[in-house]
């Protein structure tokens, strides 16, 4: 883009945070999580991380026990998370589906029943 044939005359200035630094003149920039003010201390650092891997576990169990009660559970292949979720969604949807019929067949064996008794007496 020609800057000095539009509206604007010199390009757009955007100020990055992370190049004001005090050593700005030595050419160290200043990490950016430290201008949105995460600290980098290398303790902090490690804890921040040990709980992102104990969520991830987490997240990784609950896959785990969602697979065993998935009728397609494969001991010999393992479901990828989206294989997973897609296969939940289908079983739920299936046991719905057959809970409907259920119903609608232990109402009409009632319809039936309550017809025979009237029809008896």
């Amino acid at each position: 883009m020609d800057f000095a044939k539009g509206p604007l005359k010199d390009p757009p200035r955007v100020l990055l945070p992370f190049l004001s630094s005090p050593h700005q003149h030595l050419g160290v920039l200043r990490c950016p999580l430290e201008v949105l003010g995460c600290p980098t201390d290398p303790a902090f650092v490690q804890r921040r991380n040990e709980r992102e891997r104990s969520r991830v576990k987490c997240v990784n169990a609950g896959y785990a026990r969602l697979r065993q009660h998935l009728p397609a559970y494969s001991a010999t292949r393992r479901l990828t998370k989206v294989e997973t979720l897609r296969a939940a969604i289908s079983y739920i949807k299936y046991l719905r589906d057959l809970l409907v019929v259920l119903e609608n067949e232990s109402t009409g064996s009632q319809q039936e029943t309550l017809t025979c008794l009237v029809l008896t007496k």
